[in-house]
């Protein structure tokens, strides 16, 4: 068989098989036919919050994973493909705009690329970025990440049937499935719910709860530029956990850039200060040292 006719069986086979799809093709812009179509087709929302003209990571991660063949065989079988672009030079339109902004708060998200999952109500499970390793390595870890909803299911199963105290284990153990930076902002109905059930603190659950019940009201009081509110619930969370702790060094971080948007450079530094000293090996700890290395070295 020469190579011109090779060339030839194999178009037809393609053609036979189905419409060949470039990886452009497999991604929607418009986040309700993309919620629409997880609903109909029972799949997860693949949510790509990207700066497409701008943003380095973001076109190193197109190039390395999405626009490979690992990546649009598999990921479509569990996922919808969203991508919701924040272009610098090309324009889009004001509903365009508009939607994207929405979703990029309702998902918390601060940089490029973000990539969110979540099921087909558009609750957000998990999220990641870009990652070394290639298109095989990315599907892979997207596999692991969509286990964060089995178990959030499950957990929320086992919680319909249980009552009391034994619900709200249940129901702490489908949000602590999740990635911690969800639960305040998308599951704010779950979270007040759990705090209700451990009213008298006998689960050991009410205290943690109500301080991820005030992180939603400082996010939103943050959205709305009420800086002054939420330096307040700041305060009113740190008299509820101390100040010391993973959870007051969130509160302190929260309340510091409260401070920094405000431009009272001074009260920002000292609140970021006590963020580091509340827990000097916390979560933000890193990223708390980096920010007073940066912005306030010369100030010293």
């Amino acid at each position: 068989m020469n190579l011109r006719y090779a060339t030839l069986i194999a178009l037809l086979a393609a053609v036979a098989a189905g419409p060949l799809l470039a990886a452009d093709d497999l991604w929607t812009d418009n986040a309700t036919e993309a919620t629409a179509a997880a609903v109909k087709d029972s799949k997860d929302l693949l949510i790509n919050f990207t700066g497409s003209d701008w943003c380095g990571w973001c076109t190193k991660l197109d190039k390395e994973v999405f626009s490979k063949a690992a990546f649009t065989t598999a990921a479509p079988k569990h996922f919808v493909l969203l991508k919701l672009d924040f272009p610098r030079r090309r324009k889009l339109s004001d509903e365009m705009k508009k939607q994207n902004q929405e979703w990029m708060a309702k998902m918390g998200v601060q940089g490029f690329p973000t990539i969110v999952l979540a099921d087909a109500k558009g609750r957000p499970y998990a999220k990641t970025g870009y990652r070394p390793g290639g298109s095989d390595a990315y599907v892979t870890h997207l596999d692991e990440l969509r286990q964060k909803r089995v178990q959030r299911d499950e957990a929320f199963a086992k919680a319909a049937k249980a009552e009391g105290a034994e619900k709200a284990k249940a129901l702490d153990a489908a949000l602590s499935a999740l990635d911690a930076s969800f639960v305040s902002q998308a599951y704010g109905e779950v979270v007040d719910q759990i705090a209700t059930l451990d009213a008298d603190g006998k689960a050991g659950l009410k205290a943690k709860y109500e301080a991820i019940a005030l992180k939603a009201k400082i996010a939103a009081a943050m959205q709305q530029k009420d800086l002054d509110g939420a330096i307040k619930l700041c305060d009113e969370a740190l008299a509820k956990v101390g100040a010391t702790g993973d959870t007051a060094q969130e509160f302190l971080w929260s309340k510091s850039y409260a401070y920094f948007v405000k431009k009272d450079r001074e009260n920002a530094k000292k609140n970021l200060e006590a963020a580091l000293a509340a827990a000097p090996k916390g979560p933000k700890a890193a990223q708390i040292k980096q920010v007073l290395q940066r912005v306030f070295k010369a100030e010293k």
